[in-house]
């Protein structure tokens, strides 16, 4: 699985980078994950607000999760649990409509 982790306006931490990488293998783990970009961001000028943005390449779509918040920890977080949420439900729907297919060819 190929991971590309961006900065906006500023480097993030090593322990961030390291938290983002080691989800996304669990992750992998779980789901067929193709590739992962990962966007860490904080809007405005004081930079009251991180935001973490994860898009991931599974076979046939792309999904997306992204989530703004007081600190970046709190934004990676909240995204990878959108994203967790998001690739079940694909799962879910993907695996069950290729079941329904196999089943219907085999009659």
């Amino acid at each position: 699985m190929k991971i590309q982790i961006s900065n906006r306006h500023e480097t993030a931490h090593p322990q961030i980078k390291s938290i983002i990488e080691s989800e996304l293998e669990n992750l992998a783990s779980r789901y067929d994950i193709i590739g992962a970009d990962v966007i860490l961001d904080h809007e405005g000028h004081a930079a009251t607000t991180m935001s973490a943005e994860i898009n991931v390449t599974v076979k046939g779509s792309t999904i997306i999760a992204k989530e703004k918040s007081d600190n970046v920890e709190k934004s990676v977080d909240l995204a990878f649990r959108s994203l967790e949420k998001q690739l079940k439900r694909h799962k879910e729907t993907h695996y069950s409509s290729l079941n329904l297919k196999r089943n219907n060819f085999q009659r």
